[in-house]
């Protein structure tokens, strides 16, 4: 088992010029990998279901960010071509979606009204969330506290309790290169705090490389830095960690269709 890219933007521009070449890298250490659609326009999970049709060991999300929530999130035309797309047998979760008022690019109250548009559809085609959150710890709990279904914090750099939270309610929690930071000891301490079963791995690539890739445009196949790190951190084998956050991923992302491997 190799382990799963939870959450790339491989099918944006910053990969126009070599993505052959970065998704070959990718699958060198990654079973598979999962490209988030959402962004400033359709265009974004249109590209990202066309590199998942294209590549048989990568699979797609559709959704709104919270940045774009008051640009595209009311426009029903949009919301009804990401509801189409849930259907998709390559379309593994709904977002990134989620609040952020550290930005506040849309205003909160939009963002409430787009992100709990999302909860609804995650639970009528029974798909995990892709939760962005930031600065907006008490409102994400809020609208998700009645909420029963598979999510996962993607990029996790909030607070114990926010971790705890999640943990509770059998969320998983996404660490990316932020954790190999220098200035993310508060980060390690959460991590360290949770079980392994609620533990997945991610990019968020092209941004946030790992140490040692810092300062470089961040691609699939980084994650093998952190997840490294992460492993060494936790005191087990590299094997034994990709084991378990890759049997993570499968676990909530049921629509991914695993390899016979054979005997």
């Amino acid at each position: 088992m190799k382990l799963i890219d939870a959450h790339t933007h491989l099918s944006s521009k910053e990969f126009d010029a070599d993505r052959e070449e970065v998704l070959k890298r990718a699958f060198d250490v990654c079973d598979f990998i999962i490209d988030i659609g959402s962004g400033t326009s359709h265009e974004a999970f249109e590209k990202a279901c066309k590199l998942a049709e294209e590549n048989e060991r990568a699979y797609f999300t559709a959704g709104v960010h919270p940045h774009d929530a008051e640009s595209i999130g009311q426009n029903p035309e949009v919301l009804k071509q990401i509801e189409s797309l849930m259907q998709h047998p390559k379309c593994v979760g709904v977002g990134e979606c989620g609040l952020d008022y550290y930005y506040e690019h849309s205003a909160p109250e939009i963002q409430k009204k787009v992100f709990e548009w999302h909860i609804v559809l995650a639970k009528k085609y029974d798909l995990p969330l892709m939760i962005h959150t930031r600065d907006a710890e008490a409102d994400t709990k809020e609208l998700l506290k009645s909420y029963d279904g598979p999510a996962i914090f993607h990029c996790f750099t909030g607070s114990q309790d926010l971790a705890d939270f999640g943990a509770s309610k059998n969320f998983l929690i996404s660490f990316s290169g932020i954790v190999t930071f220098k200035t993310a000891e508060d980060l390690r301490k959460v991590f360290l705090s949770l079980p392994l079963e609620n533990i997945i791995v991610e990019t968020d690539s092209p941004y946030l490389a790992p140490i040692p890739m810092r300062g470089k445009r961040n691609e699939s196949s980084f994650v093998s830095h952190t997840a490294k790190f992460l492993a060494d951190l936790r005191k087990i084998s590299l094997d034994n960690f990709t084991h378990q956050t890759s049997s993570n991923a499968l676990r909530i992302f049921k629509k991914i269709k695993q390899p016979n491997r054979g005997a």
